[in-house]
Order: C-alpha cells, then sequence, then structure tokens
C-alpha cells in the first residue's frame, strides 16, 4: 500500500493556499541555504586568518627585570 498525495482541483481555494505555503517554505529553505553558505565562508576565512597569525613571528620582548636594592 502506497501513500498518494491527492491535491484539491486547480480552481480550489484549498489548493491556492497549499502551493502558497509550499512556495513560502522553499523560499525560507532557500535563505537557509545562503545563510550556511555565507556562515561557512565567514568560518573558512576566519580559521585562514588565525593560521597566518600563528605563523607570523611576533616580537620578542625581554621579560628580565632590574636588581632591586632595598
Amino acid at each position: 500500500m502506497t501513500n498518494a498525495i491527492i491535491l484539491p482541483p486547480p480552481s480550489s481555494p484549498e489548493r491556492s493556499r497549499l502551493l502558497s505555503v509550499d512556495l513560502i517554505r522553499r523560499r525560507a529553505l532557500d535563505r537557509l541555504y545562503r545563510r550556511r553558505f555565507a556562515v561557512e565562508g565567514l568560518i573558512h576565512s576566519l580559521e585562514e586568518y588565525q593560521l597566518a597569525q600563528e605563523n607570523v613571528p611576533g616580537e620578542c620582548i625581554s621579560l628580565r627585570t632590574a636588581p632591586m636594592w632595598s
């Protein structure tokens, strides 16, 4: 036994509503995918920046202190 989806007739207001809901869902899904792509790009850029910063030699600072006399 298969579960068939039966749509109302094309002229039915219910079918129009169902198609409208489907379009809204598809647009929302499209927005989510675009945001996901943007976030993945940002993460990739930050990871590359972090790797570049790790490979840049920093300025050495002497941590020696002068002797204290009391």
